[in-house]
């Protein structure tokens, strides 16, 4: 049985599809939706399927991706990197060794998706989270009409 990822909405339903008989099920889950401890619920379909769910409280859906790019800090040099996730307001990436990072920094990133229009995404993020080698950072700047952020959203919607 492995464990599977669902977003809540906003009304703090989740909804999942067995992935046996294809039934569909919503359950309200908004006692979970504000707690700050990782929630975890054990989904029984009428079909006898069982599956461990994880709650997903973030405001945007992330995917997972493993995409090669490159990101420039101030010193003008291109470093490689991996997107390690994507969503519509930023992603999460691998700098591939500790870098002098510090939250707050502007970063060009550099990538391509992964997909039959391999679009290059070129964007201004700003740092937010690092651990380790990975940085977590936000767009600078997202626009609905942009291209590039057209692109990232029809990449990332499931």
């Amino acid at each position: 049985m492995a464990e599977k990822k669902l977003f809540i909405s906003n009304d703090g339903m989740v909804t999942f599809m067995c992935p046996k008989c294809s039934k569909i099920k919503t359950i309200n889950v908004s006692q979970n939706k504000n707690s700050d401890k990782i929630a975890r619920i054990k989904f029984k379909c009428t079909c006898g399927y069982t599956s461990d769910v994880l709650l997903e409280r973030r405001k945007f859906y992330r995917k997972e991706t493993n995409l090669p790019g490159t990101y420039v800090l101030e010193d003008n040099i291109e470093k490689p990197m991996v997107v390690k996730d994507l969503s519509l307001i930023g992603l999460k990436f691998d700098a591939q060794s500790k870098q002098n990072f510090a939250v707050g920094d502007e970063v060009l990133v550099k990538f391509s998706l992964d997909n039959d229009q391999e679009i290059l995404i070129r964007k201004k993020v700003l740092v937010k989270k690092i651990f380790g080698s990975f940085i977590g950072a936000e767009f600078c700047n997202v626009e609905p009409d942009d291209p590039t952020d057209k692109a990232i959203e029809f990449y990332v919607i499931p």
